[in-house]
């Protein structure tokens, strides 16, 4: 589990992961998870979807919409995303 003081941290984590891995198609939470391991973190799935929800009410990530099969959620960072990520040295 992530503590509070850390929440900050594994935001911009998400961010740099899907900034690195940037594609049209997005990142799912669990790949996410797995991705953010490298940054010290050790999220369950459940964290990282949270977090993206929160990321994406603040337009720094937004959801890869699905046709066909909806149940595994992507995501990518945005352009306030980058931004973000770009204003604050990470």
């Amino acid at each position: 589990m992530i503590n509070s003081p850390n929440i900050e941290l594994f935001d911009q984590a998400l961010l740099q992961v899907m900034e690195t891995n940037n594609t049209r198609f997005g990142l799912t939470a669990q790949a996410l998870s797995t991705l953010c391991r490298s940054y010290g973190f050790q999220p369950e799935e459940k964290e990282t979807l949270d977090r993206l929800e929160y990321l994406a009410g603040k337009n720094l990530a937004v959801e890869v919409p699905k046709i066909i099969d909806k149940t595994f959620r992507a995501w990518k960072i945005t352009a306030a995303g980058r931004q973000y990520l770009d204003e604050n040295n990470l």
